[in-house]
């Protein structure tokens, strides 16, 4: 193995989601500017007992957990079942398994799908899930990426154009074809939670701006800036084209498609919008309004 061809960490760190509950996993920046987590760290993190790949390798082999499961795991599983996970070396040369920041997104979701739907049978099964909803809580305002540089201290190095760079990740310079991005139910909730009617392609355009309000506006920052000003509106005050024609393919369609299934799920989970508006807050890690029942007392 030529050790110089081998991912090397540039920056490092320890996330501590839950010191209470031993909740904490070694993250790590990559000389080649990948974010990365420790596999053994994320295995134990979520409450995976045993050798970090064997650990996780078991429980995702599960023939329950296997629908809920995207490519890039089940191609990670592949991958993990012919012993051929990559080897990166942490800052000081010591080698560890590294697991990606978007894998570890993906598995969180896998979990807290299924325990959504029911699907989880043990208590073993259940403490897990629920570790993964308290780190996605965690990171769902600004994103894995983000928290990483923040626990390595790789934000104070990033570079000053870092806004120009996130916006070449997640805008397109062409516009792309129109194909349909937001599901039917993401509106069906939301109407149903709102007491609307639903009628199909007719909505009101308060549904554009909720639509802004939670899902664009949790792309990273100034993505939803720039791509206004890709579509100006016209002199009757539309635009032309959609917001997500100019996201790129690679990176931000599927940033789009996340922050979809993740808050069509708590709309799954509300009854009101009210309640739903306090699961989605809470979610986003934003300080929720408690209720004071003020009573009316004549004199």
């Amino acid at each position: 193995m030529n050790m110089n061809s081998i991912p090397k960490a540039t920056h490092s760190g320890t996330w501590v989601i839950d010191e209470e509950n031993d909740i904490k996993i070694e993250c790590y920046v990559m000389d080649n500017k990948e974010r990365v987590l420790s596999l053994r760290g994320a295995a134990r993190g979520i409450g995976i007992k045993g050798n970090g790949s064997q650990a996780l390798t078991r429980n995702l082999n599960s023939m329950w957990i296997s629908p809920y499961l995207s490519d890039g795991l089940k191609e990670w599983l592949s991958s993990a079942n012919r012993n051929e996970l990559p080897i990166y070396l942490t800052t000081r040369g010591v080698q560890f398994q590294p697991f990606e920041a978007s894998l570890f997104v993906d598995l969180c979701k896998a979990y807290v799908d299924a325990m959504h739907d029911g699907v989880l049978k043990t208590e073993a099964q259940k403490r897990t899930a629920e570790r993964m909803y308290i780190i996605m809580t965690a990171f769902a305002k600004v994103g894995l990426i983000a928290v990483i540089d923040e626990v390595t201290g790789y934000q104070d190095e990033r570079d000053r154009n870092e806004l120009q760079l996130i916006l070449e990740k997640y805008v397109s310079q062409e516009l792309l074809p129109w194909a349909k991005r937001f599901p039917d139910e993401f509106y069906k909730q939301m109407f149903r939670l709102k007491g609307w009617e639903y009628r199909g392609k007719a909505k009101p355009s308060y549904a554009g701006k909720l639509t802004n309000e939670y899902i664009y506006n949790y792309l990273p920052p100034g993505v939803l800036n720039e791509l206004k000003q890709k579509t100006p509106k016209n002199k009757n005050g539309n635009r032309n084209t959609r917001f997500h024609q100019f996201l790129t393919e690679d990176t931000g369609l599927p940033t789009l498609d996340h922050q979809l299934q993740q808050t069509i799920a708590l709309m799954k989970a509300s009854d009101t919008w009210e309640e739903f508006d306090k699961l989605f807050r809470k979610a986003m890690g934003e300080p929720v309004q408690l209720e004071l029942d003020f009573k009316e007392t004549k004199e």
